[in-house]
């Protein structure tokens, strides 16, 4: 049996009670596990595109104040979280993952 890759081990979440209580009641009335229910939500609130606009627009001004380029900075937050192992971060073109928007500089010029 291959080792368990970082990612697929549970990572915990630690929610107030009364949201673990909504949870589970969730879950139940759509018939899943908490955990399972918890994972849905995720995926949703992950794939919705705002909240994909706000991380590249994020990205793209975190890379702007330190300097660097945003696929330097995503391939740093990756490696960071694990991700080095299961994916090979140095050799993919990160910017495909940002929304089509030229990348600007800080005074607006396309770089």
């Amino acid at each position: 049996m291959p080792p368990r890759s970082k990612r697929d081990r549970r990572f915990p979440v630690g929610l107030p009670i009364v949201k673990e209580v909504r949870l589970s009641l969730w879950a139940h009335t759509r018939g899943k596990s908490k955990t399972r229910m918890a994972e849905d939500i995720l995926i949703d609130r992950v794939s919705k595109s705002d909240n994909w606009d706000e991380v590249c627009r994020d990205l793209r001004v975190e890379a702007a104040i330190r300097k660097i380029s945003v696929e330097d900075l995503i391939k740093e937050v990756l490696r960071a979280d694990g991700f080095d192992g299961d994916v090979d971060v140095d050799d993919v073109d990160w910017a495909c993952l940002l929304d089509d928007e030229a990348e600007e500089d800080e005074t607006g010029e396309p770089m």
